[in-house]
């Protein structure tokens, strides 16, 4: 593994950079985050999969218009990184307002583009 590239730091920003994505509703970006046989498990204990959940943002039924950072632990074991996030985030979801504070781990592997998201889950945290 290129440790130069693969690393805690360049973890730490691919997160940044995936955060900010989301804020920003970027479907481009998002794309390029996530690989191809990615699947996310949301709180209700359902999974999609890369096509589903870019089409919720292409379609712009989930939009955020905040997310706040509350915690946050990163790790890069045996060449694969692991990233467990604390966010409040407010917005909505099919035109209803939403406000929660979700923990998310997402499991990330390294593709020529850079830290690529391979597996995510999102789960609410109570108040």
């Amino acid at each position: 593994m290129d440790t130069d590239r693969f690393n805690t730091t360049t973890l730490n920003e691919a997160e940044n950079r995936f955060q900010a994505a989301m804020l920003d509703n970027d479907v481009s970006a998002l794309d390029a985050f996530l690989h191809d046989e990615v699947r996310f498990t949301g709180p209700d204990g359902s999974t999609i999969d890369k096509a589903a959940d870019l089409a919720v943002h292409r379609s712009r039924t989930l939009l955020l218009s905040e997310i706040d950072e509350l915690g946050r632990e990163v790790q890069v074991i045996g060449g694969i990184g692991v990233t467990r996030v604390t966010l409040r985030v407010v917005g909505t979801l099919a035109g209803d307002k939403i406000e929660a504070t979700m923990a998310y781990t997402r499991t990330w592997i390294p593709a020529d583009n850079g830290w690529v998201i391979a597996a995510a889950h999102g789960s609410l945290v109570a108040p």
